[in-house]
């Protein structure tokens, strides 16, 4: 097979780029490496499905510090135990995969560690501050800085949230609500700077991103947003949205401010990791397991234990479990995340928060009675405790 594409630097790199086409969906293909009379192994992907369940991880922040921290013992236990996962369709990075994008020699780091990985699944890149915009990002990942990636019932919208585009947030935000219009059950953001986060040096995360592009993510039903650069692991929840802070890849350790944003709900400092994410066929949720890996040190394999796992969307926690009749409680999660997205409007007595406001009027007046003087009070994670 001949390459699509045969790049030369003037270092003596040279970079191929095979065109694979015609393939058929959800199914495992085998390839060799050869370069003259040597081969390299046998190895093998797992291609999309173009519909129903996918499972995928998303991990970030792989980037060393070389001589202090290295990825041969960061990054490469991570991605060993990665690709030990099961049924993996595709891997999505959230940025900073290397130190210095514009070194060749960061780029042999990232590959070589995590070549077990990237041998055998698709990788999902998404540009961090230290890839530097650079020619090379561009030349060895044959894609755009935002880009969207459908696979059976999901859809994964990749945005560019470095400093240099951000005069073209608007632009971006036009483009994701029009990527989001196509009809896919569950809807996920990935971009490298948090708009939510704990962190000290950046309080609340990066408001400008939050301000220009929250609003698509609530009117587009966006069910999860995972952001990196603030190396932790950090869930908040924000208008019925999780913000996934998944930066673990084995860059340096940081840490959170001891006082917490009030949409905080769980971290992890000081651990290297991932989370897997999983849809279901037929389903009204998506499932998430947070994992921490222990290097081995040299000795023996990495090993993964679960830090958390989550039910999205966030179950809701009634105040009176005897209140609510069980049949119409058990309609609620399926109008979970429509009703988050109303919410705000329908405490303040307005019916615009958008066109499905009237539906979340009616399931709120048929879940509680605000006639009586005590009320149900309606309680999720999301939302403060409160008599409706």
């Amino acid at each position: 097979m001949q390459p699509h594409r045969t790049a030369f630097f003037t270092d003596g790199y040279i970079h191929h780029t095979f065109l694979l086409e015609n393939l058929a969906d959800a199914t495992r293909y085998e390839y060799r490496i050869w370069s003259g009379e040597t081969e390299y192994g046998i190895y093998h992907f797992l291609t999309y499905p173009c519909s129903g369940p996918v499972t995928f991880v998303v991990y970030g922040d792989t980037r060393d510090e070389l001589p202090r921290i290295s990825q041969e013992e960061r990054h490469r236990p991570v991605a060993d135990v990665i690709a030990a996962e099961p049924g993996v369709s595709l891997v999505v990075h959230t940025g900073d995969l290397v130190n210095n994008g514009e070194n060749m020699s960061d780029w042999d780091r990232f590959f070589a560690t995590g070549a077990v990985m990237f041998a055998n699944v698709t990788l999902v890149p998404v540009m961090g501050n230290h890839e530097r915009n650079s020619d090379l990002y561009f030349e060895i990942f044959r894609t755009s800085p935002n880009y969207t990636v459908e696979a059976g019932n999901i859809l994964i919208v990749v945005l560019d949230s470095n400093d240099w585009a951000w005069n073209d947030l608007p632009a971006q935000s036009a483009w994701m609500n029009e990527s989001f219009s196509r009809d896919v059950p569950w809807k996920f953001v990935v971009l490298h700077h948090p708009i939510y986060s704990s962190e000290e040096k950046h309080p609340g995360g990066f408001q400008n991103l939050r301000r220009e592009w929250e609003p698509v993510f609530r009117a587009c039903g966006v069910i999860a947003v995972f952001q990196s650069h603030v190396h932790v692991y950090e869930r908040d929840v924000a208008h019925g949205i999780t913000y996934i802070t998944e930066a673990r890849g084995g860059a340096p350790f940081y840490t959170l401010a001891e006082q917490k944003i009030p949409e905080y709900r769980v971290s992890s400092e000081n651990t290297l990791g991932y989370t897997v994410v999983r849809t279901e066929n037929n389903s009204d949720f998506v499932h998430m397991r947070v994992m921490a890996v222990s290097p081995a040190g040299g000795k023996g394999e990495s090993r993964a234990s679960i830090i958390e796992e989550i039910t999205l969307p966030e179950p809701v926690e009634w105040a009176d479990d005897d209140s609510v009749d069980k049949n119409q409680r058990s309609l609620f999660p399926a109008r979970l995340q429509t009703l988050q997205t109303c919410r705000d409007a329908l405490f303040a007595g307005s019916g615009e928060a958008c066109s499905g406001a009237e539906e979340c009027r009616n399931l709120i007046s048929s879940l509680f009675n605000p006639e009586e003087e005590d009320g149900h009070l309606l309680q999720t994670r999301d939302i403060p405790e409160r008599k409706l």
